[in-house]
């Protein structure tokens, strides 16, 4: 009898990343790890996404989301500011910034 298709796969694939990405950073997000916390394999995890980079940005489009649905309710530019801090203090790995792109020396440069 074939196997069943997980519907839900998708879902704990997507909130195992988020938990790992949220708790530890993003140099912590390996496929393997995602594949390992979402109960399935790693050529799994790689048939619905083709690299880091893509389970990355679903999961900072889901970081952006958080943070509009944390601050929908607020009533003033003031509550916005309160409860964006308060939601950046909470998810520190979710909104950092990525590392400045080193700067090469040109080589016709003195500088």
């Amino acid at each position: 009898m074939p196997r069943k298709a997980d519907t839900l796969l998708e879902g704990r694939i997507l909130d195992a990343a988020y938990h790992i990405w949220s708790r530890r950073g993003e140099h912590a997000l390996t496929m393997r790890a995602v594949a390992g916390a979402s109960g399935t394999t790693t050529p799994t995890l790689y048939e619905r996404f083709s690299n880091k980079e893509d389970l990355l940005s679903l999961l900072r489009r889901r970081a952006r989301l958080n943070l509009f649905s944390a601050i929908r309710s607020s009533r003033s530019p003031a509550q916005v500011c309160r409860r964006v801090l308060d939601f950046f203090l909470a998810h520190p790995n979710d909104y950092r910034p990525p590392p400045l792109l080193e700067k090469k020396k040109c080589p016709h440069s003195n500088f």
